[in-house]
């Protein structure tokens, strides 16, 4: 089974950031598809078929990325339908939903998410969007071996709790076991 299926039954949060991730890697490959087989699919997994259809899956994401102009920046088509939907569950528990246990989560967070947004200028973004993007960028500070603030940390601390509350009511939500309770 490919990581981002297992990811997107397993956590969704997770599929998000590890499809950021993808995307990441085609661009640092430049689209290459045999660059990305040798320097990466191929330390990936060492069983000969499944790395065929590693292979396979990330051509696919480069043909898909590719006709959506998206080389530089930007999400492909299924990243943005998952982002949607968790967008709109989150909509729901904040308002329509008496989830109080998500709320206080949110409430949490919301001052992390409004100074990103603010520093970042994407105001355009949700605020499931904001912690996503703000977690690939911790990732990415990890990676680049930077240091991380305490006050940033703190923030993606944040982040980090509501994404996995969402992400165990998405995973309800879709396996119809949520309940849903409305507010009156």
């Amino acid at each position: 089974m490919l990581i981002a299926n297992q990811k997107q039954k397993e956590n969704i949060a997770e599929y998000v950031l590890y499809m950021f991730q993808v995307e990441m890697i085609i661009r640092s490959f430049n689209f290459e598809i045999e660059e990305i087989f040798n320097n990466y699919i191929w330390q990936m997994t060492s069983i000969p078929e499944a790395r065929e259809d590693v292979k396979v899956w990330y051509q696919t994401i480069i043909e898909e990325m590719k006709s959506n102009g998206l080389e530089e920046k930007g999400h492909i088509g299924r990243v943005h339908e998952t982002m949607d939907e968790m967008t709109f569950l989150h909509n729901t528990l904040l308002t329509s939903l008496e989830d109080t246990d998500y709320q206080e989560t949110h409430t949490e967070a919301g001052p992390f998410i409004q100074e990103l947004r603010d520093k970042s200028g994407s105001a355009g973004l949700s605020d499931i969007e904001v912690c996503l993007t703000g977690l690939f960028g911790k990732l990415t500070l990890k990676i680049q071996k930077k240091e991380i603030s305490e006050e940033t940390e703190l923030a993606f601390e944040a982040f980090t709790r509501l994404l996995a509350k969402l992400s165990i009511r998405y995973k309800d939500f879709k396996s119809g076991n949520l309940k849903f309770q409305i507010n009156n």
